[in-house]
């Protein structure tokens, strides 16, 4: 029997005094972070929709999965734009995925799949149950 490897959660961003920056996993996987709209590198907002869009890649291989439709699953494609929101607080109002799902699946199916990954997606669900953000100790 094997056993289920958990990848460590959380990450640090940093920024130095030029506004150029990175964004390490505690994992270890890391990338740069924009500081500035001229800057490479992801941004925050850019990182919201990337982290949708990557766990709901990932859930559409466990619905397939769950719904037994896994042999015939190919590549799989989300596309998350997000929208912010015009009065305040500064904030994410919305955000439309666009799903592409390769395989002989008919519309009943596919559309079974994408309702199937946002129920295991925890990145949505987060979103749906509202997140606790809390301050913890300083960094040294």
């Amino acid at each position: 029997m094997s056993q289920v490897r958990i990848r460590p959660m959380g990450a640090t961003a940093s920024l130095d005094r030029s506004g150029r920056g990175n964004v390490v996993a505690r994992s270890g996987a890391s990338l740069p972070l924009a500081g500035s709209p001229s800057m490479e590198g992801f941004n925050p907002l850019e990182l919201l929709d990337a982290s949708l869009a990557g766990c709901l890649a990932l859930s559409v291989r466990i619905a397939a999965r769950n719904l037994g439709l896994n042999d015939r699953l190919g590549a799989v494609s989300v596309e998350v734009i997000g929208a912010k929101a015009t009065e305040p607080p500064s904030r994410i109002a919305r955000q439309t995925c666009r799903f592409a799902i390769e395989g002989d699946f008919n519309d009943a199916e596919r559309r079974s799949l994408i309702e199937e990954a946002h129920k295991v997606c925890t990145i949505g669900n987060s979103y749906h149950a509202s997140i606790d953000i809390i301050d913890g100790e300083p960094l040294l």
